[in-house]
């Protein structure tokens, strides 16, 4: 800041030095003392800030072991099944679609159980939102490739229950096979497990029909325990894929395939513990302690099982996970293996893996010359 002097402000000033008197005192007041001491934890830190947010951003491998993979688009007999091909081949990009479901709303009662339930699913995200590649420089002991996937979007489960109340401690890949044409223009088929309103297994058809997000699909049976705030899985869902070919007498016929295409990720666990409260005769401490998903027994009772904190592992039952947090985002990876396996239960099938046969069977009784090199790098 530049100061002018009187004289420029006014011709007829004139130009005297200014003074500012300050007044100084001498006072004494009273100093408040404050702890300025503060020891803050950065383990508890985060640990509240990991339990305040119920985001997942998924992603993982998957190993896909069947002997349709990698075999040929046009297979027409028998022996195609185990030629494994390089160009036009069945493979995972091909023969699956793969969708995000989490536990949806609505079960099929069994009839005359009172704990048994047939269980749906609901979508949650389609393979818009999904990804998948080949995992770099990875590949199994068969040298089949080894795939990465990742779901492209964060999942917020806060809201997330299914009809009994429970919160969401898993989400599930769905693994859809998409049914194909062969050389003998007789298509691939497929079908899952019903267990309809008696809780016996049946086959229905499954179609290749659009499925978007908010949809429902059939799911697995479950056994559900109000008083003890639990569910089992009895049985998972299968899926059963017929592959249509020609015998050796030039005949039509066909191998059927299984495999479960719900697989599930875990976001959590529940204490093996029982927890339980009575609204009317407990104390408020008590009361409040009672979380948002507790079941209603009677008369004012409740149960529920706590949810273990993410990083805490049960030292009982070894149970617990402890996913990195980065950016208010837990990051859930999992390791699958998608295998879809003769179904040896089929006649047809079991009759058609039984006529396989070694061309020199006597190799199975080689001996090595020389047992001293057994163990030692090939020359």
């Amino acid at each position: 800041m530049e100061i002018l002097l009187n004289e420029y402000k006014n011709i007829a000033s004139v130009d005297v030095d200014t003074y500012q008197k300050i007044e100084i005192e001498n006072k004494t007041s009273l100093i408040t003392e404050y702890d300025i001491r503060n020891a803050l934890s950065a383990t508890e830190i985060f640990d509240a800030e990991r339990e305040a947010y119920d985001i997942y951003r998924i992603y993982g491998r998957i190993e896909y072991l069947s002997l349709l993979n990698r075999l040929s688009l046009t297979y027409k007999d028998l022996a195609a099944f185990f030629t494994p091909e390089i160009l036009n081949i069945k493979d995972i990009f091909n023969s699956f679609t793969f969708y995000l479901l989490k536990a949806g709303t609505g079960y099929t009662s069994i009839t005359g159980s009172s704990i048994e339930f047939v269980r749906y699913f609901e979508v949650i995200a389609t393979s818009d939102d999904f990804e998948l590649y080949n995992a770099g420089f990875t590949k199994n002991l068969y040298n089949d490739q080894i795939y990465a996937f990742n779901f492209n979007r964060d999942f917020d489960v806060t809201t997330y229950t299914d009809d009994f109340g429970f919160p969401a401690t898993e989400l599930y890949l769905y693994a859809k096979y998409k049914p194909g044409a062969n050389g003998i223009n007789q298509p691939e088929t497929m079908s899952g497990t019903s267990w309809g309103t008696t809780g016996n297994p049946v086959k229905i058809p499954i179609y290749n029909t659009l499925i978007n997000v908010g949809d429902r699909i059939y799911g697995d049976l479950i056994e559900y325990s109000k008083s003890l705030f639990l569910q089992e899985q009895l049985s998972p869902q299968t899926y059963y894929i017929r592959t249509p070919y020609k015998n050796s007498s030039n005949v039509n016929t066909y191998l059927q395939w299984k495999y479960n295409p719900i697989i599930p990720f875990r976001l959590k666990y529940f204490d093996s513990g029982l927890s339980q409260a009575n609204t009317g005769t407990t104390i408020y401490e008590q009361e409040i302690s009672i979380p948002y998903y507790a079941t209603s027994v009677d008369n004012g009772n409740f149960v529920w099982r706590e949810i273990l904190p993410q990083g805490y592992i049960d030292p009982e039952t070894n149970l617990g996970v402890d996913y990195p947090f980065v950016n208010k985002r837990r990051y859930l990876f999992s390791a699958i293996t998608l295998d879809v396996v003769p179904d040896l239960d089929n006649i047809t099938t079991r009759n058609a893996f039984a006529e396989i046969k070694f061309k020199d069977p006597s190799s199975l009784n080689f001996k090595p010359n020389n047992l001293d090199n057994i163990g030692k790098p090939c020359q």
